[in-house]
């Protein structure tokens, strides 16, 4: 028997004749000789063929644009999508222009029911020249952006919208009685974070929409994708608290001065190690660089105020203190300048206090400032409880066989915080396959989505939902 060497040595330097077997003998010996390697069949055909294509290439036609965030003729989309399908469903809240709508598919219990949440405004798509496609065209891309469909809101958040509608309606379709109730809510004015007219609308003023609910499943789960594959599917548990505010001079000067006040501020602000985010290290560190697993290992070290700890990345240092950042100064149309100051708070600090004390100094310099946000004391949703139970027993057996583990945002912000501080178990959840390079088209030009993993991740939705409603 030919040892493992010659094997080699007769692959890279045998004869005419050994070639001619080689050729001969075809994909047969070349497979068993080669190396295993895993190559992604991108089945476009089927995608393109799919339903779920077609209704978000319908979707991504309604310009929901916020501002000014007029979403009525998308509700009325998604409400003749619920009429054709038997599921019942109600259009209500305090904006005719703004619409809420709530379906629910029951089941044989209300208890444990699951919200599948998603927003119908997207950002404005800014000027048509920066585009290759129509914005609002749902186009198809063209010669090698051929697998793509684009437009705004094909990753933020419309796909995941028709991911959850699709996964609500295959099971009726298949005639499956849940055990559960599932409820869709479609909410308008979440990029400009007016939650009064959304979620925090129905909580206040109709309860009723949502009773049973326990867990839920919205925007904000992070898959970290290299090329195609899923390394990680990422969980969202847990975002930062945020106050902030836009503020405005006649000059550049004293924005300049308050941006300096900020950064001398923001470095006397303590580190602290919270649980889940150590939980969230150590699932991330792994293949990162030493800093990450250095902190993940032993992370009270970098609580030290040494010289050694402190020159952390400011995305490391997020995670292990509150935050205080700003933009730069810029003029605006007017020729006055403008800014943005945010403090950011991990759980166990009072976001309140945090505002009180950025309007103070505000006030004390007398700029001119506008509210842009004030969150909720940031909180945790358990890695108990049916939700997320749910996604690790799925994801866990999926084909990409990717770990999947908590995630911590401390530069976003969803309508997962508000849930869980009325009680609700959210989990930030994407089906999708999104490689970094698409991701940072959310809120700039050319924002697209690749068809075949739009598609395998409705399909991701529909094992998910079905194991939520059936398990016992």
């Amino acid at each position: 028997m030919l040892s493992r060497n010659t094997k080699r040595r007769l692959a890279l330097y045998g004869t005419a004749t050994v070639l001619a077997a080689l050729v001969l003998s075809g994909p047969l010996l070349v497979q068993r000789l080669a190396p295993k390697i895993f190559i992604r069949k991108l089945d476009i055909k089927a995608a393109e063929s799919h339903e779920a294509t077609a209704l978000l290439t319908e979707y991504l036609r309604i310009d929901t644009s916020n501002p000014p965030g007029h979403t009525r003729k998308a509700v009325e989309f998604l409400a003749r999508l619920f009429d054709c399908e038997g599921i019942p469903y109600e259009i209500t809240g305090p904006d005719p222009e703004r619409p809420i709508l709530v379906a629910r598919l029951s089941g044989r219990s209300r208890q444990d029911s699951l919200l599948l949440l998603h927003h119908t405004d997207v950002v404005p798509a800014g000027p048509r020249t920066d585009w290759a496609y129509e914005p609002f065209g749902g186009e198809r891309g063209r010669r090698q952006d051929t697998f793509y469909l684009y437009g705004r809101g094909a990753i933020d958040i419309k796909s995941l919208g028709i991911a959850q509608f699709y996964a609500m309606v295959s099971l009726k379709r298949a005639g499956l009685v849940p055990l559960r109730d599932v409820v869709y809510v479609a909410e308008p004015a979440e990029e400009t974070f007016n939650h009064e007219i959304g979620l925090e609308w129905i909580v206040k003023n109709r309860p009723d929409l949502l009773d049973g609910v326990t867990d839920a499943y919205n925007e904000g789960g992070v898959n970290e994708v290299l090329t195609s594959d899923v390394e990680r599917f990422g969980i969202e548990i847990l975002q930062k608290g945020y106050a902030s505010y836009d503020i405005f001079a006649k000059e550049e000067q004293p924005l300049r001065d308050f941006a300096a006040f900020l950064d001398e501020q923001d470095k006397g602000l303590p580190r602290r190690v919270v649980p889940e985010i150590q939980e969230f290290l150590n699932f991330i560190s792994s293949g990162r660089s030493y800093l990450f697993s250095a902190v993940a290992r032993d992370p009270n070290r970098f609580l030290m105020n040494d010289p050694l700890t402190q020159n952390l990345p400011s995305i490391l240092q997020s995670f292990l203190r509150d935050a205080l950042y700003h933009t730069a100064p810029k003029q605006g149309a007017t020729g006055s300048w403008e800014m943005r100051a945010v403090w950011a708070t991990l759980p166990g600090s009072s976001i309140a206090a945090a505002d009180d004390t950025l309007r103070g100094w505000l006030d004390e310099r007398e700029l001119v400032h506008e509210r842009r946000l004030l969150t909720r004391d940031s909180k945790a949703s358990p890695t108990t409880g049916r939700g997320f139970q749910t996604l690790l027993r799925v994801l866990e057996q999926d084909h990409e066989a990717a770990p999947v583990g908590t995630y911590v945002l401390t530069g976003a912000y969803t309508s997962s915080a508000f849930l869980r501080d009325h009680g609700y178990r959210a989990y930030g959840f994407s089906p999708f396959n999104i490689n970094y390079y698409d991701a940072t088209r959310v809120h700039n030009p050319n924002e697209r989505i690749n068809l075949v993993y739009f598609i395998e991740g409705v399909e991701r939705m529909d094992r998910v939902l079905r194991e939520y409603v059936t398990s016992p």
